[in-house]
């Protein structure tokens, strides 16, 4: 069971660590490794992707923190319904930053993100766009937390939710918070992702 901890709204001030202790979640994730194959500069690559989004989604006031000993030790990232996390040239800042890393991978990426973009239900949603815990804390349920948190306001307002698991052990906690598997996104000559729906608190 998770410590003694404090979940509130994410701060621009909370970008550098938030997106440090997601980057280190991140670092040997799958979709992760496949964006960045180097593990060499992995974690300053991931940590320059997870801060665009990070600064995507607090102009949305669509993150999350969790606190343990003073310290962000979780953090969620989502968008709104009717919002796109990578609206506004925030995409733009993601591709460039990839293709700098792999200038000879050009077709495959953007074949692979545009399938990911693809496969978004059309219906109206939040969208969990990224959950990390620190690493040295996984498996003691600051994920499930921070998650239930964020579930709890989102079935306040009934809308149904949608995410991307990168890893299949993630799975069985995403279903024990509601969401169901829906489709396979096999990237190519990357892993396999599975989109998850979660249905509103309204909507049966």
């Amino acid at each position: 069971m998770a410590e003694q901890f404090d979940i509130r709204q994410a701060e621009f001030g909370d970008v550098r660590e938030l997106s440090l202790v997601l980057a280190r979640a991140f670092k040997e994730d799958p979709f992760m490794s496949w964006l960045f194959p180097e593990p060499t500069y992995r974690l300053k690559l991931a940590q320059a992707w997870m801060r665009v989004e990070v600064e995507s989604a607090l102009e949305m006031d669509a993150s999350w923190v969790l606190i343990g000993g003073d310290e962000i030790v979780a953090g969620t990232v989502w968008s709104p319904p009717g919002r796109d996390l990578h609206e506004r040239g925030t995409f733009n800042q993601l591709w460039y930053l990839v293709l700098g890393a792999n200038p000879d991978r050009t077709s495959e990426l953007a074949e692979g993100l545009s399938m990911i973009g693809t496969a978004h239900p059309g219906e109206s949603h939040f969208y969990l766009n990224t959950v990390g815990v620190e690493p040295s804390l996984a498996g003691h349920g600051h994920g499930g937390a921070i998650i239930g948190h964020t579930l709890d306001l989102v079935d306040d307002d009934g809308h149904p939710c949608y995410l991307e698991s990168s890893s299949p052990r993630n799975i069985p906690l995403y279903e024990r918070l509601g969401f169901d598997v829906i489709h396979e996104i096999a990237l190519p000559n990357g892993p396999t992702m599975w989109g998850m729906w979660r249905n509103g608190a309204r909507s049966g």
